[in-house]
Parts: C-alpha cells; sequence; structure tokens
C-alpha cells in the first residue's frame, strides 16, 4: 500500500441542508455517538463515531445549489452509499420503518451465504446506507 494511514478508519462526509433531521435520524434515532461540531469560515461539521470510522453532518453557509440524487447506486454513479455490517437484519428492517424511514431494500439473503443478508436504508435527505450481516 502506497497510503501512510493516519487512522484505520474512513471519514464520510453527508452534505445536508436538512440538518435537524439528520441529526435526528444519525444521532437521536440510529443512536451514532456524537463527537462534537466544528465551525469552519463557511460552515459547520457534526461528527459521529461509527466504528472505526466518523460519520460527518456537513453544512455550509451558502447551500449547494443541487440535492441529493437520492436512489443509492441505481440513481447515478459515484459514491452513492456506505455500508454498516450489524447483527439481525429483519430486525433492523422492522425498526427502520416502524420509526417512518425508508428501507428501499428489504433484507436479502446473500445465496452464497444462509443467514447472512443486506438492505438498504435511506436517511432523510436520501442517502444510502448499506446494512449487511445476520439476518
Amino acid at each position: 500500500m502506497i497510503l501512510d494511514l493516519l487512522s484505520p478508519g474512513v471519514e464520510i462526509g453527508l452534505v445536508t441542508t436538512n440538518v435537524d433531521a439528520m441529526v435526528d435520524f444519525y444521532e437521536g434515532f440510529l443512536g451514532l455517538e456524537p463527537q462534537g461540531q466544528i465551525d469552519f469560515a463557511d460552515g459547520t461539521q457534526r461528527r459521529y463515531t461509527l466504528g472505526g470510522s466518523v460519520l460527518k453532518l456537513v453544512t455550509y453557509t451558502t447551500p449547494p445549489p443541487l440535492p441529493v440524487a437520492a436512489g443509492g447506486g441505481r440513481a447515478q454513479a459515484g459514491l452513492r452509499y456506505f455500508t454498516v455490517g450489524v447483527r439481525n437484519l429483519r430486525a433492523l428492517a422492522a425498526t427502520v420503518e416502524a420509526a417512518g424511514y425508508d428501507v428501499v431494500e428489504p433484507p436479502t439473503e446473500f445465496a452464497p451465504v444462509p443467514g447472512m443478508g443486506w438492505m438498504f436504508v435511506a436517511d432523510p435527505d436520501g442517502n444510502s446506507i448499506e446494512f449487511f450481516g445476520t439476518l
């Protein structure tokens, strides 16, 4: 590897114009642990622990001109989703739906690995999150 990594995880930045709903989802609903807030010249970054990685909710003083292209990889090329490994996908799907959030693709079993599967959930901005793990 040519990279001399400073940390073992990645930092994922989600730019939003809907910060209150995004905080409710990631912090309130999913329960990600806040690391704090960083104010910079043209905006703010709220940081959350996600395993060995960091999820950042970024807002700019001047909002971006284009909205989120909802729908994950099926809607537009480029960086379209991130993946989180969890236990009990079916229970997570039921909890997501009961809370009024969208399960975009329901739990689906990996054909070659019985008992393991994946699903996609949309956050309030329409960003896709893939969850994989035990069904």
